[in-house]
């Protein structure tokens, strides 16, 4: 008797004290990577690597008036993309002038260095790319025969149409910064849908994630004021269109692995719409090509790097 009085009491103890609760699982550690240059800091967020994964879209006229963008496949590596456009403040640090041609803003209600750099051709987005992966400690992605990356001054960067840029070489496999290709360009303005701007698939709402004609007022915005997309991006449609490395030609059915384009043009090609572009131009699957050493008010860029 007495042992089953004890079995007893002890059975009540166990009933009366419930378990601990199952602690919360931890959050996973952030994949986000910061780099700060002379003081200025800016953030790449990671997208994972994708095997035959469908980009494009089955009805956009393109910039040359034809349907350029039909749904295609691609397989991409694992890549970073800035969370914002370089701003004018880091194209600073790192090139030490600022090309943009919007360097004010009369209502102060912005910051003006936090607005992105524009007015710059392709030729000196990949050279912008060289010297922040230098300043960085990073790989270069970039190759122009003769061309000293570390010494290279803005003033001879060319200003015309340029042969041996245009034959410059990109190594996917180093570690420094680079544009991003076409397709990776695109398949993160998705953010992981198959929405028709980056953020949404509905022009009442395009208004929050994008600067364009319909709100832009004429002019560059600091970036990170609208809502990002899926993958935490800010300003893949509107603000400023973004340089691709590409160049601009066809696009297959399915495209080969981390495919970089053209092998040869007179266009590259860019991406997202700017603050004066409609609606039509901003679609995340619009695809726009630009000569590379031709530079507008309405184009900046976007960098990329390898995990």
């Amino acid at each position: 008797a007495l042992i089953t009085a004890a079995l007893l009491t002890l059975a009540l103890l166990f009933t009366a004290c419930p378990q601990a609760a199952a602690k919360p699982e931890e959050p996973p550690a952030s994949t986000d990577k910061t780099y700060t240059v002379k003081g200025i800091s800016f953030t790449m967020k990671k997208i994972a690597a994708v095997t035959g994964k469908s980009v494009g879209h089955p009805d956009i006229v393109g910039h040359n008036g034809a349907n350029d963008n039909k749904p295609h496949s691609i397989s991409l590596s694992a890549y970073f993309i800035g969370e914002t456009e370089v701003t004018q403040e880091l194209w600073q640090a790192v090139m030490g002038n600022n090309p943009s041609s919007f360097q004010n803003t009369p209502d102060g209600s912005e910051e003006q260095g936090k607005r992105p750099v524009e007015n710059i051709k392709w030729y000196h987005a990949i050279a912008f790319c060289n010297k922040l992966s230098i300043a960085c400690g990073l790989e270069l992605c970039y190759t122009v025969s003769g061309v000293n990356f570390a010494t290279l001054h803005f003033n001879n960067i060319p200003k015309w149409d340029d042969g041996t840029w245009n034959n410059a070489v990109c190594d996917l496999n180093k570690n420094g910064f680079r544009l991003p290709t076409e397709a990776e360009w695109e398949w993160a303005a998705m953010g992981g849908t198959e929405h028709k701007w980056a953020g949404t698939d509905s022009e009442s709402e395009l208004g929050n994630y994008a600067w364009y004609y319909a709100n832009g007022n004429e002019k560059t915005h600091q970036v990170k004021m609208k809502s990002p997309n899926g993958y935490g991006l800010y300003d893949m449609t509107g603000n400023v269109h973004e340089w691709c490395w590409d160049w601009y030609g066809s696009l297959s059915d399915v495209l080969p692995p981390n495919y970089t384009g053209a092998a040869s043009g007179n266009m590259r090609v860019m991406r997202g719409g700017n603050y004066h572009a409609s609606k039509q131009y901003a679609l995340r699957a619009y695809r726009a090509s630009v000569k590379p050493y031709e530079n507008y008010d309405i184009g900046g860029l976007r960098v990329v790097c390898r995990p």
